[in-house]
């Protein structure tokens, strides 16, 4: 077990993790973590990225997307009903 001491960042109280403890977790600079007290301990873990579709499609037009899944799946020649003409 790995003993720290609380610091001050600020008005804050603070944590250094030492690297040994970052290796081992695969935590790196800048990462969301949440923290949490119960019953007398405290309960560091990572935070779940909040995704929005605006982020997550940034960076390409509509067009784009589309050209760029175009061929993404083959479901065959149409046949019957769901024949399209273009």
């Amino acid at each position: 077990m790995t003993h720290v001491t609380v610091g001050r960042w600020g008005k804050n109280l603070a944590l250094r993790f030492p690297n040994e403890v970052a290796a081992a977790t695969g935590l790196r600079e800048g990462e969301q973590v949440e923290i949490a007290a119960e019953a007398g301990s405290i309960i560091i873990r990572r935070a779940v990225p909040q995704f929005t579709l605006e982020a997550l499609f940034a960076g390409k037009s509509p067009d784009e997307w589309r050209a760029l899944y175009d061929d993404a799946f083959d479901w065959g020649p149409d046949a019957g009903r769901e024949m399209i003409e273009e």
